[in-house]
């Protein structure tokens, strides 16, 4: 039974959030968040040594796994607990006891999350987002250096795919493998959603093949979460793939699934801002106000249309920071194809993009210097400042870069950290070709204003 599994746990429930540290009802979505027979439990960290023991020592039984760099306990409901043949009451009763405890940050499902999609609409024109974020003026101050780069938390990614060859190795969260140790990233889901979210954000572009990704001389990595053909994933596969790719080389991670409002997702923002990523996740399409809560260190990101409004299914509230064209995204898809998808899963790689591309320009930003770039320089479509529609705005590709490039020493034409010949070098050979990037004094033109303009700053040393 519940109560021996979980000595000492008794107490009264009292319905309040879960991420506010107590325990709440918790109501399956049948294709959304669907129960598990497992949660996922974090200890209080205030607690002294003893009462901590005492809490650990609690869970014992039940422990499947344990991610120690955020203290996250994955358990199974024990046998007997709930009610026969209801769904979800075991999940229930097991957090509501523990939560009763008072030694736990929160105790809420392993919920098995699904992609985040939409129907799609094949009208739409092929790649409408660019031209709202600007993207092209943005691409001749950069494209992406291959040597940043951003991955997803998704289903997999065609491997053949000839818009998709900017591409490292990843990880596989299911089978806890890394692909180079034989962990498979190849796309599992019929949909195909992770190959066209990594297209949304770094497809290759200026090949004469399909689409442009946001980024689209990045590289990017694919850690997947699903050996499932419909792509659902559990909650902590999910956390697990965003921590894998910050520690392995990428600076920012983006998630289109389902599950952002539960804890574990403010956690794993915690763990990897505080190792120097970016994690990125959909606010959902379910048109939900997300009033809540607000993570620190989560971009959620919500969605919008072709009329630069929010998009009709797109969640929207407290916790959204920013927004990203998110209806009629034409992207990669399996066996070399294309197509268009809607959905925040579309919105928050193209922001996931525009962070790639901001730290291209200057790799020398921290996380928090990129995320306020991002922040400062969207557009601000929706009530004046920060609002709970648009968060900060929807994201603008050429105004980040104008802000990333405005953090540089403007000496350092080549931005390698040093002012010296080989910027002279590079300089001279942009203003040759009459390379926009040797505007120096953005007016539109290359002559020998640009000339003096850099040559007054290399001799000043910036």
């Amino acid at each position: 039974m519940v109560v021996a599994c979980l000595a000492g746990a008794g107490g009264v429930v009292r319905p309040a959030g879960d991420i506010a540290g107590e325990h709440t009802q918790f109501v399956e979505r049948r294709g959304v968040l669907e129960f598990s027979g497992e949660l996922i439990v974090r200890p209080r960290q205030d607690l002294s040594p003893e009462r901590s023991r005492a809490a650990r020592a609690r869970l014992w039984p039940l422990i499947r796994k344990y991610a120690a760099r955020v203290d996250e306990y994955v358990i199974g409901v024990p046998m007997g607990a709930g009610r026969a043949g209801v769904r979800g009451s075991g999940e229930n009763e097991v957090a509501a006891t523990l939560m009763a405890t008072g030694d736990y940050q929160y105790a809420h499902p392993n919920w098995v999350c699904s992609p985040q999609q939409v129907p799609n609409d094949p009208g739409f024109s092929a790649q409408w987002h660019h031209a709202v974020m600007q993207s092209t003026l943005g691409w001749d101050l950069a494209t992406g250096l291959p040597s940043i780069v951003i991955a997803m938390a998704d289903s997999g990614v065609e491997l053949t795919h000839p818009d998709l060859q900017n591409r490292v190795a990843g990880f596989n969260a299911v089978d806890d493998l890394a692909e180079v140790d034989g962990g498979s990233v190849g796309e599992v889901a019929t949909s195909g959603h992770g190959t066209h979210v990594a297209g949304c954000a770094a497809a290759t572009g200026n090949n004469n093949i399909g689409v442009s990704g946001v980024g689209w001389n990045l590289s990017f990595m694919m850690c997947r979460v699903s050996n499932k053909t419909s792509g659902n994933a559990y909650l902590d596969d999910l956390t697990q793939a965003a921590r894998w790719a910050i520690e392995h080389g990428a600076r920012s991670v983006s998630c289109s699934y389902t599950g952002v409002s539960n804890a574990t997702i403010g956690t794993t923002g915690d763990y990897i801002d505080s190792i120097g990523g970016i994690y990125l996740y959909a606010a959902g399409n379910s048109n939900s106000d997300l009033w809540n809560f607000d993570y620190t260190n989560v971009i959620v990101v919500g969605a919008t249309n072709q009329g630069d409004e929010k998009a009709s299914f797109s969640s929207y509230g407290l916790a959204v920071d920013v927004a990203a064209p998110g209806v009629g995204i034409y992207s990669t898809l399996r066996n070399g194809t294309y197509g268009f998808m809607d959905g925040t899963s579309q919105a928050t790689p193209v922001a996931n993009g525009v962070v790639g591309v901001i730290w291209s320009v200057n790799p020398a930003l921290t996380n928090h210097q990129v995320r306020d770039i991002l922040f400062g320089s969207c557009d601000d479509i929706g009530a004046p400042g920060e609002d709970n529609v648009y968060g900060h705005g929807r994201v603008n590709l050429y105004k980040a870069l104008q802000a990333a490039r405005a953090t540089l020493c403007p000496g350092d034409f080549n931005a390698d950290g040093f002012v010296n010949a080989l910027d002279y070098d590079a300089f001279a050979g942009a203003f040759e070709v009459a390379d926009s990037a040797a505007d120096f004094n953005d007016d539109g033109f290359v002559n020998a204003l640009d000339y003096d303009a850099f040559a007054e700053h290399f001799e000043a040393g910036c």
